[in-house]
């Protein structure tokens, strides 16, 4: 029996073995569900649906997007929105040479043999030529500039463009010149993608191709349009989505049986593929215009986008809501955006509710391969977005992973909320397939979708509403769910609505969801109301739906426990707070759910409610608050409310560990718009590391987040000691220095009486200027370097309403030959972008270029500039009290401070202002516990 009992043992441990050996882990499909869906429902894979990539592009000639899960070809169509593809076309002549017939064009100096061995001619006798040079490729992000691999980038490929007939039909077609030796004798045509799926490669003396290229013809604008992914980003999103046997290893994506269009608007020339203006528009009625015209149902993924200022307002979102509106039937998937796990982080055009925005997972099994990791569990990634003003995410997907890559791209796995969005879009992929199976009559709207998939999710545990919205992406429950809400006739009579409530923060105090950043001043008194309207109301119809109320915090209580609404009237939930359960500082998230009042029970709509109890700070706790001996799991994150302290002029903050201790962790900071400000290090105690802080200065009033996150590589638990302490130096006057004043005057805020060290620099000088920008016009400013300048440094600001307008804002410093030497682009209103002075050349001309990304080519706007130089060396400001250069600063008594300084001997533009810092040293422990910002007037 022993021995029988042994075998079985290990016979079951040889099966268990191999089973998990066999699992898919470089591109995680288990624990969502999707590994069991494709096993049961192997038709259901995608198949009868299209899958839009609206992103950097697609490379069509990778291994996993070449074929569905049935043999046919993936990608159907691809298109450019950006004009970074687009050929001019000009009329060419032929002429002959040594018995050679040529095309020309003598204006551009277009050039190219074979006018005479080609297999079609035009209908009209009228030849185009153009050509794609590898010059404008020298500032992409792929770094593919020289296409050919000649060790040049300066090479051009010619393309002959015509009308021609082919068995009594007409239509146009090119020549490109793809081995650039000026001879297209030797090639084939081509034709618009989407009409016969041909694709195209440069070949590379140095190994595989670096594109692959589409090409769409455009008659009536007399240009082509080439295809490319030279940022990479949009063939890994497709490989999730729906990618099969990627690399030839059998791993698959999502959705292997759907099709794919790419829809290209991010120019990988600007800032890592930055959108421009309207190209994300044009890319969603395209996309909405197929979805008319083809019997498939089509969803789109796009994981792009920036911060959002104002939640739920931009005109991207605003556009989204009506053309969502008018077509209920294209079903949008975008990433929340990479900016938490700070609260109110959530990206912008995610914040829309008219689509289904993904957190980001980081699966427990695929951080053991991929990264070596030692996770107890799935985790939500820590820069995952988390929601506030706005009920997003609406779920959490898988967000890192392998998957497919151009042949130029070195990295094959990727991680964000990129990666989770078109892992939730293959997931409507595989839902929409069951479905037009099953379900063949029956139009099923993208809210019922996007509500099946969030009512089904698993909801997972050490998150909040914030963090996770309605849980883990789950195939598998959603798709019975799904069947359910069918066969119950939702798909008709499914109702969506419209819900606002309190949000001080917002420019009307109102948002989607009640958010209350500071609860300090909530007594337990007041009362708050959601407004709930309808959102798809006729004039001709007749409504009544009644409901029933519940919530799931029993500090969060719901004056009404049922209501309802009538036609176009809306309804209006009454909440108030039990303070008794809320005395502990941190974040209280609640949720109340309305579901309907009859025998179905079904789930109409949920109002979220979020309060901030943040940590204060005074004279009685000498305005510094440590926390200790706190643990934390790899992957956590604590959070730390922080009201600011009036009077305050800096904070520090301190993350160290006991000695002995293990930790491997790091804080953020973010604004009290959910903004992020810095980063610390990770302190990781294997290299002896003791202690990270910062201190932070100029900060404005509100509530800021400090997270500390448990790094997901951490072997083990981390220990951690978290310190913040408030300092209170403030200047009384705003002075400008000056030889006739050089007077300024300091007061300490805080109560206790301390000795500091004073002194000070001359840093450089600042210029201010605006510029007004709209549609696709580009702001130019050149500029050099005087002699004894290091470095310059744009800070740009534009107003929330401003931003609002964008989906990108790019920003370039470009070298005399027009390549980048730095780039960046806004992820908020403000951003700033520097160059130092490292140039041999005297006077070496730079131009700044602003490259605004409107949603709609009216948009307008001004941007403020302030434009800092810094000096090679710093110049002595002596700052003394008294005569000497320490002072005792006691509570609330003014103090006054000399500053001199000697006669700058700079070059400087007549408008500019001279800038530097005053610094104030405690005696007591050595530390810098305020920088005054001072500037200068010299004709004074």
């Amino acid at each position: 029996m022993k021995i029988k009992s042994l075998l079985l043992l290990v016979f079951l441990f040889s099966i268990s073995t191999f089973s998990q050996d066999s699992v898919q882990t470089f591109l995680s499909l288990t624990n969502t569900g999707v590994a069991e869906f494709h096993q049961l429902y192997p038709e259901y894979d995608g198949r009868g649906t299209i899958i839009f990539i609206l992103d950097t592009g697609i490379d069509m000639g990778i291994d996993g997007l070449t074929h569905t899960s049935i043999g046919e070809g993936k990608v159907i169509d691809v298109q450019d929105f950006t004009g970074q593809g687009d050929v001019q076309l000009y009329e060419a002549e032929i002429d002959e040479e040594n018995d050679k017939k040529f095309f020309i064009n003598e204006d551009m100096n277009y050039k190219v043999f074979g006018a005479d061995k080609l297999t079609y001619q035009p209908v009209d006798n009228k030849y185009f030529i153009g050509a794609f040079d590898e010059a404008r490729l020298v500032n992409s992000t792929s770094g593919a500039a020289d296409l050919n691999g000649n060790g040049r980038t300066d090479d051009m490929y010619m393309i002959i463009a015509f009308k021609t007939m082919v068995e009594d039909g007409q239509f146009w077609i090119a020549y490109i010149d793809t081995d650039g030796d000026s001879d297209i004798s030797d090639e084939f045509y081509v034709t618009d993608y989407k009409v016969a799926q041909q694709s195209f490669s440069i070949i590379n003396e140095e190994g595989l191709p670096q594109l692959t290229f589409g090409l769409n013809i455009f008659p009536e604008e007399k240009k082509v349009t080439l295809h490319f992914d030279d940022g990479a980003h949009g063939t890994h999103c497709a490989g999730i989505a729906a990618g099969n046997n990627i690399g030839g290893t059998g791993l698959t994506g999502v959705a292997p049986g759907a099709y794919l269009i790419s829809c290209k608007l991010g120019n990988n020339n600007y800032s890592g593929g930055a959108t421009v203006t309207e190209s994300m528009k044009q890319a969603y009625l395209y996309a909405d215009r197929v979805s008319r015209e083809r019997k498939e149902p089509c969803i789109i993924n796009m994981s792009f986008g920036i911060g959002t200022e104002i939640e739920g307002r931009s005109d991207m979102e605003k556009f989204l809501a009506e053309l969502l509106k008018q077509n209920p039937y294209l079903y949008v998937c975008l990433s929340a955006g990479n900016s938490g796990p700070g609260i109110s982080t959530i990206g912008l055009p995610s914040s829309s509710e008219y689509v289904l925005s993904s957190g980001a997972i980081l699966p427990q099994e695929l951080g053991r391969d991929l990264y070596g990791t030692n996770l107890k569990r799935d985790i939500i990634l820590p820069f995952s977005a988390r929601g506030g003003e706005v009920s997003k995410p609406d779920i959490c997907s898988p967000g890192a992973c392998t998957s497919t890559v151009p042949n130029w791209e070195t990295r094959d796995r990727y991680w964000g909320t990129s990666m989770a969005s078109p892992y939730s879009a293959g997931v409507v992929s595989l839902l929409m397939s069951a479905m037009i199976k099953e379900y063949p009559e029956v139009r099923i709207p993208s809210q019922l979708i996007f509500k099946a998939i969030r009512e089904s999710a698993t909801k997972m545990e050490g998150y909040s509403y914030l963090d996770q919205g309605s849980g883990y992406i789950n195939v598998i429950e959603a798709y019975k769910l799904l069947k359910k809400y069918i066969d119950a006739g939702e798909a008709k009579k499914l109702e969506t609505y419209t819900i606002t409530s309190t949000a001080p923060n917002m420019p009307d105090g109102r948002a989607h969801n009640l958010y209350l950043r500071d609860g300090l001043f909530l007594t337990g008194n007041e009362k708050f109301n959601f407004t709930i309207r309808r959102n798809n109301f006729q004039d001709v119809d007749k409504f009544y739906r009644d409901y029933v109320i519940k919530c799931d915090e029993d500090w969060l209580i719901p004056v009404q426990k049922k209501t309802y609404i009538r036609n176009d009237q809306s309804a209006t939930i009454t909440v108030k707070f039990d303070k008794t359960k809320m005395t502990e500082p941190g974040l209280y998230s609640g949720k109340i759910n309305a579901y309907r009042s009859d025998k179905s029970k079904f789930p109409e709509f949920e109002m979220l409610t979020t309060v901030v109890m943040p940590y204060t700070f005074s004279s009685g706790n000498n305005y510094e608050i440590n926390w200790v001996d706190k643990k934390i799991e790899a992957g956590d994150i604590d959070r730390y409310f922080i009201k600011l302290p009036g009077g305050q002029t800096s904070m520090k903050v301190s993350l160290n560990r006991k000695e002995n201790e293990y930790s491997m962790t790091r804080f953020k900071l973010f604004d009290p718009d959910g903004k992020s400000i810095d980063g610390s290090p990770v302190l990781y105690s294997v290299d002896d590391e003791t202690s990270v802080e910062e201190t932070y200065y100029n900060l404005s009033p509100g509530i800021y987040e400090i997270d500390v996150e448990g790094y997901f590589r951490a072997e083990k638990i981390s220990q951690y000691n978290l310190g913040v302490k408030f300092y209170g130096i403030n200047r009384l006057d705003e002075n400008i220095i000056s030889n006739m004043n050089n007077t300024l005057t300091v007061i300490n805020a805080f109560n206790s009486a301390d000795k500091y060290s004073i002194s000070g620099d001359i840093i450089g000088y600042y210029t201010k200027s605006t510029a007004q920008l709209k549609g696709s016009e580009h702001y130019k400013y050149s500029f050099t370097f005087n002699p004894g300048e290091s470095s310059k440094t744009f800070k740009l600001t534009l107003s929330k309403e401003d931003f609002s307008k964008l989906t990108d804002f790019a920003v370039l410093i470009l070298d005399e030959e027009g390549v980048a030497v730095n780039s960046d682009a806004f992820s908020y209103r403000e951003a700033s972008i520097a160059i130092n002075n490292l140039s041999d050349t005297e006077n070496a001309k730079y131009t700044l270029e602003l490259i605004p990304a409107f949603a709609n080519k009216t948009g307008e706007m001004k941007i403020d500039i302030t434009e800092e130089t810094e000096f090679a060396s710093s110049k002595y400001l002596e700052v003394t009290y008294a005569g000497k250069d320490n002072l005792i600063l006691y509570p609330s008594i003014p103090v006054q401070l000399q500053c001199e300084f000697d006669e700058i001997d700079q070059v400087m533009p007549e408008n500019a202002n001279i800038y530097g810092e005053i610094y104030f040293q405690s005696e007591a422990n050595k530390e810098f516990e305020a920088e005054i910002p001072v500037y200068f007037d010299l004709s004074k």
